[in-house]
């Protein structure tokens, strides 16, 4: 028998083996137990997240004579003879795109399904239909025979005219977390009895981005290479850079650790690491380094970090013409030396001169614990300074009720969570985002933010760190005042979160709970309670801790 590559071999045959997209899979289900079946559908998303997957699982549990719970039985006729069924048709557009191509899909409709209850048409990559091709099945699209269901998969479904996907239910699929990708790939080595260290895995499954397809086929590319699977054979197959080394070089560029930065690049050339790979790992790894400085107050370094992560982005990683090691080198090494960490610490032996000089002026006899107290004091009051020069253009919500604020508006984008509203948000995500690039403290930490749900009134965006939901709620209203977000009521929250988020939603939908909306208190900001205390008791006797 011929080698099965694993992504064939593993490919879903039921709706529970599909991965991550548990929503989609718990609504098609849902169609099928109610009998609600609609004539067309569209699955629209990244490569390698189970769109044609799970048209054939839906296929296959449309015609199943006896269902179960909405999943095909796997042992009636239809379900056995699925893979040769004259009655599944699979076109793929991007080398069928014609009008001809067309034309005979059409003739074929016209005909009744041979021995299933439907005809089932899954066209996958339906964007690179031409217009021509597209008007002609629009025909077929508004009046379709009662036998036939069209199941349309793309990566692209903007480049779908409106006509067509007015007509289409429409299910949009996201990246595969990489938790999921991860305990896939456990269940698979498991499976084909292959040994695997953790590190190798959590790399294979960053590699592939959210898709499944992907990460199977690098652990099939590795595995017919007939020797163990470490860190240094993925490198030198893919190129790609574990995030211990990247840990290490940003710990470096805090020591300001000349040497070893330019030893890291050196490896990093001579290993052949992937420019491209090396750049989001970095970038990533540092937007998490800059909020979680930021949370400890350490502005100074943060604001350094962050301005190397933008003059990285600027770059074009597509003109082949530059080595880009030497550059991402040289823009490190050039904001150390501008906004050097060393200076800091020279900065701090000044300060302390400057205190002792002005301590001995009092003629104050003061001990070293004085003077260290005293030291500390004026830090606590430059790092305040600092934090508020960062906020000097935004406004933060009253901590005592932006808790309620944060439960509140989760539960309003849920009960009237919306698809189309969500696409409609994510189609000009970018942007809003970009209105406030200006602000480098908010538009770092939006920039890779991305739409999680959306109803008429609220929406939910999700960031890659708690650390940063956290510091963009604390500026809802800067955001919204800012960004506008279709004049939405905005909320932040982790990827961890919103995925528990999501299983809560599922959950109450089964059990036909539904999210009542709940009015929310005005967003009061720290200076408005300033300002109205002032009004009350008088400035002169009002004091502000921090």
């Amino acid at each position: 028998m011929s080698y099965k590559v694993l992504y064939r071999k593993y490919r879903p045959s039921t709706f529970s083996e599909i991965v991550d997209q548990k929503f989609i899979t718990d609504t098609l289900k849902e169609s099928i137990i109610n009998n609600k079946i609609s004539h067309a559908y569209i699955f629209s998303g990244p490569k390698g997240t189970g769109k044609t997957s799970t048209a054939k699982v839906f296929a296959k549990a449309i015609n199943c004579e006896n269902p179960i719970d909405g999943e095909p039985c796997g042992k009636c006729e239809s379900c056995l003879n699925f893979g040769n069924s004259p009655d599944i048709i699979e076109l793929d557009a991007a080398s069928n795109n014609k009008v001809d191509d067309i034309r005979e899909l059409i003739s074929n409709v016209k005909l009744a399904p041979t021995s299933s209850k439907y005809k089932i048409y899954i066209i996958d990559e339906a964007h690179m239909l031409t217009n021509s091709a597209s008007n002609a099945f629009l025909l077929t699209l508004e009046e379709p025979p009662a036998h036939d269901i069209f199941i349309l998969a793309t990566t692209n479904p903007e480049s779908l005219p409106l006509t067509i996907l007015s007509r289409c239910q429409q299910f949009a699929f996201s990246k595969i977390s990489n938790k999921a990708l991860i305990d896939k790939i456990k269940y698979v080595i498991k499976k084909e009895n292959i040994e695997l260290e953790e590190d190798v895995i959590k790399e294979i499954a960053t590699l592939a981005d959210g898709g499944l397809r992907d990460a199977l086929s690098i652990l099939d590319q590795l595995i017919t290479l007939n020797q163990p699977i470490t860190i240094k054979l993925l490198t030198e197959q893919f190129g790609v850079i574990s995030e211990n080394q990247v840990t290490l070089l940003i710990n470096d560029i805090l020591n300001s650790n000349y040497q070893e930065i330019f030893k890291r690049f050196d490896t990093y050339k001579e290993f052949g690491i992937s420019e491209k790979s090396f750049i989001n790992k970095f970038i990533t790894l540092l937007t998490n380094e800059v909020c979680r400085l930021k949370m400890n107050s350490e502005n100074v370094k943060a604001e350094i970090l962050k301005k190397i992560v933008f003059d990285i982005m600027y770059l074009d990683v597509s003109k082949s013409e530059f080595n880009y090691y030497d550059v991402i080198k040289m823009i490190i090494i050039s904001n150390l030396d501008c906004n050097s960490f060393k200076q800091l610490n020279t900065e701090n032996i000044s300060r302390e001169i400057n205190i002792k000089e002005e301590v001995k002026q009092d003629n104050i006899t003061a001990s070293d614990n004085y003077i260290s107290e005293t030291i500390e004091k004026k830090e606590q009051a430059k790092v305040i300074d600092a934090t508020n020069e960062t906020n000097n253009n935004s406004q933060q919500v009253n901590k005592n009720n932006l808790d309620e604020i944060i439960k509140i508006r989760i539960n309003n984008a849920l009960a009237g969570a919306n698809l189309k509203e969500k696409q409609n948000l994510t189609k000009n995500y970018k942007d809003y985002v970009e209105k406030i690039r200006n602000d480098n403290n908010m538009y770092s930490l939006l920039v890779d933010t991305s739409v999680g749900v959306a109803s008429d009134k609220n929406v939910i965006i999700i960031c890659q760190t708690e650390a940063a939901a956290n510091l963009l709620n604390e500026q809802l209203k800067y955001i919204e005042q800012n960004c506008g977000f279709d004049e939405k009521s905005v909320v932040f929250v982790s990827d961890t979160e919103f995925n528990k988020i999501k299983d809560e939603y599922v959950k109450k939908k089964k059990q036909n709970i539904k999210y009542e909306y709940i009015e929310e208190p005005e967003i009061s900001s720290d200076d408005e309670l300033v300002n109205l205390a002032d009004d009350i008791f008088g400035a002169d006797n009002l004091i502000v801790e921090e």
